[in-house]
């Protein structure tokens, strides 16, 4: 998990809980589907965090007591917030865009906008519609879920060489550093996978409804977790090519002279491997495997060739 969702989940959490004094450890994990280590850190760290000044009154009190868990607010931050005209406009119009979304899931949200863009006097025909890749699907897929129906995909795994068909029984939909992913129950593979939703050419839900149903228990976020049959990759990535290592879930990442990074992963899809190096353009110095360079160096050949 990146420090994104990290981020992402503790600025969740505090007003989750300012609603829910007394919520339990287990509530809490059971709501945000992660685990008791991982909320407890949480925790933790909420009891430094807060406004300048690093006082009692300034940051957030927690108090734990027999896996109940009461947060209090910052002194300031109990304070009525003043939005400048310009801010007011920014938080309308970027929670718009999240109720496009997940209006449905957060009910509360759109009413809550309602009454910033009154207050602030913004019309109401402006409004913004941030579009991700694939977010068309979401819709379909969220009524599948709710109907219990199952789904016929034509995906583009990142090892296809074109678009394959999948009937999956559909579980939850999630969101993970900006992407859409679906987990359920592969019906070829005969076990649970995870779709990325910018990766589905085509969708169609089916009137057959689902036979296998979610385990109990919150879901794992979407990640990938390599096979015993997956290639060790090992990369140095050049100054300019150092952004890759936050898109590549590297089982280490070392700093090197110069600037450069030295990347190692595993996988199964060494054609993503080939578009990634690419993407560094000759900034990246494939180590291992033997012949992945090669087969880099090839593919540029080819790209250049339909310019010319």
């Amino acid at each position: 998990m990146s420090a994104t969702d990290d981020v992402a989940r503790m600025l969740t959490l505090v007003p989750w809980l300012l609603e829910r004094p007394g919520a339990s450890i287990e509530e809490i994990v059971t709501t945000f589907g992660t685990d008791e280590r991982t909320i407890r850190a949480d925790l933790e760290s909420l009891d430094f965090c807060g406004l300048p000044g690093l006082g009692g009154g300034d940051l957030f009190e927690v108090d734990i007591v027999e896996d109940r868990v009461v947060v209090r607010m910052a002194d300031e931050l109990r304070r009525p917030l003043r939005l400048t005209p310009r801010e007011a406009l920014r938080l309308v119009l970027t929670v718009d865009a999240v109720a496009e979304a997940m209006g449905e899931e957060l009910p509360a949200l759109r009413s809550a906008v309602d009454k910033v863009r009154s207050a602030a006097g913004v019309p109401d025909g402006v409004r913004v519609q941030l579009e991700a890749e694939g977010g068309r699907w979401v819709a379909p897929i969220r009524e599948a879920i709710a109907a219990g129906r199952r789904l016929r995909l034509s995906y583009q795994g990142r090892s296809d060489d074109s678009p394959q068909d999948r009937l999956l029984d559909p579980w939850a939909l999630h969101v993970a550093e900006g992407n859409w992913y679906v987990q359920g129950y592969d019906h070829g593979a005969e076990d649970r996978r995870t779709f990325r939703l910018d990766r589905i050419a085509e969708l169609t839900v089916l009137t057959e409804p689902v036979t296998h149903t979610a385990p109990a228990g919150p879901l794992p976020p979407p990640r990938y977790a390599p096979s015993p049959d997956d290639t060790a990759v090992e990369l140095v990535l050049g100054p300019g090519a150092r952004w890759l290592a936050d898109v590549i879930d590297a089982d280490e990442v070392e700093d090197l002279a110069g600037g450069r990074r030295r990347v190692r992963f595993s996988t199964d899809a060494l054609r993503w491997v080939e578009r990634l190096v690419l993407m560094g353009a000759g900034e990246v110095e494939v180590v291992a495997p033997g012949g992945l360079g090669e087969d880099v160096r090839a593919e540029a050949r080819t790209a250049l060739a339909r310019y010319a």
